[in-house]
């Protein structure tokens, strides 16, 4: 097997089971913090909110190491290290202060394997594989949402046949199969990505510039991130409580949006040839203003169900093309550019986590209307980022 094949192949399965561990958690975290443990809505939002400033942290720290460190793949295995060590914590030890310390202590650790999965590979590729890094890099995205499509019937079955908790010790056996995917890059000596060639003679990294049209876009893809990180908190709470469904309703809605992600994803990377990326995310944040007003207005798990078609190509344009975007930020910083990725969506999430607090009531579609206003901002900046990109 050729170097690379077998880098690509170990890449792939680490992005896929990273998507798994955050396919089986992430739909049932709500349910596991709020009705298996007791947390009230606030208290589970000022969790969710400490996780996420734990994770913009680890995300800048990471990702400035990742451009100065002699080999990314450490910090892919540290990353993969502590997000099974979390999950096991989460899933072993049933309490709300074991729950708390895994979110806010080791999870950061671990929801940054995605970015420094990405970072690791887009810096092997653009050396092993120039021509082929873009299109390369789809395809591992597609990974990460094909694990969206099997993970989420299953984790409900688990959940079902034995409770919530079951999903996470299902996202942390995943977990594990991450760091054993990670390990074995070190069987393959070429694998090795260290500090970039374009450091100069002094030994001084590029200047970390952010242009103003980024500015905006970051801005624009922060508030479609917000919209997204309440859809995946609110969406079971709404399925479940709002409309009467089960476990196995909320597992089927995600499967259902991750099947149409992928060919969508794609779809929308093939655009990207011919169209800016600033305009695909516009587009994208539009879409998903549409489908939360679908959800706002549905009386059925049915109709919530039709809803995700909307949601999928939203999401299938924004999660796939934000990565390319924001790790093209930042010139010559390819790990800190790609922090970007995880410090948008620890700010999101930590924004998601206080408007969940403060905004819920008798119904969690009111989360559903907020998500809504937020995404119409972020078309908004995103035009703006376009413009700007067009006069400079």
């Amino acid at each position: 097997m050729q170097p690379v094949t077998l880098v690509t192949g170990l890449m792939a399965a680490n992005i896929f089971l990273s998507g798994a561990a955050f396919a089986a958690l992430v739909p049932f975290r709500a349910i596991i913090g709020i009705e298996e443990l007791g947390l009230s809505n606030a208290q589970f939002g000022i969790v969710m909110a400490l996780s996420a400033l734990g994770g913009a942290g680890i995300a800048l720290l990471l990702g400035n190491l990742s451009d100065r460190v002699q080999d990314r793949r450490s910090l892919v295995l540290l990353s993969a290290i502590m997000g099974a060590l979390g999950l096991a914590v989460v899933w072993a030890i049933r309490s709300p202060i074991a729950f708390t310390l895994a979110f806010c202590l080791l999870l950061p650790f671990g929801g940054a394997l995605f970015s420094q999965s990405f970072s690791y590979a887009r810096s092997y590729f653009d050396r092993e594989r120039p021509a082929r890094a873009e299109i390369t890099m789809s395809y591992l995205r597609a990974g990460f949402t094909l694990a969206w499509i099997v993970l989420p019937p299953i984790a409900g079955w688990v959940a079902v046949k034995t409770s919530s908790f079951g999903a996470a010790g299902l996202a942390a056996a995943a977990q594990v199969g991450c760091i054993l995917c990670v390990a074995l890059l070190w069987k393959e000596p070429s694998s090795r990505v260290g500090i970039k060639k374009q450091v100069d003679e002094s030994g001084a990294l590029p200047p970390a510039h952010l242009p103003l049209a980024y500015r905006f876009g970051i801005l624009g893809v922060v508030c479609g991130s917000i919209g997204l990180q309440l859809n995946i908190v609110a969406l079971p709470l709404v399925i479940m409580q709002d409309l009467g469904g089960s476990l196995a309703d909320v597992g089927l809605n995600a499967a259902i949006a991750a099947a149409i992600e992928v060919p969508a994803m794609i779809g929308w990377g093939y655009l990207a040839l011919r169209v800016s990326k600033e305009i695909i995310l516009t587009i994208s944040c539009v879409v998903f203003a549409a489908y939360f007003g679908a959800v706002v207005i549905a009386e059925t798990v049915l109709q919530v169900m039709f809803a995700q078609v909307l949601a999928a190509i939203a999401i299938g344009a924004f999660l796939g093309i934000s990565i390319s975007y924001l790790q093209d930020a930042i010139r010559g910083r390819v790990g800190l550019s790609t922090s970007l990725i995880e410090l948008t969506n620890v700010t999101a999430a930590m924004v998601a986590a206080g408007l969940f607090a403060v905004m819920t009531g008798a119904s969690y579609a009111t989360l559903m209307i907020g998500a809504a206003w937020l995404c119409v901002v972020g078309a908004v900046m995103l035009a703006l980022a376009e413009v700007v990109r067009r006069r400079i």
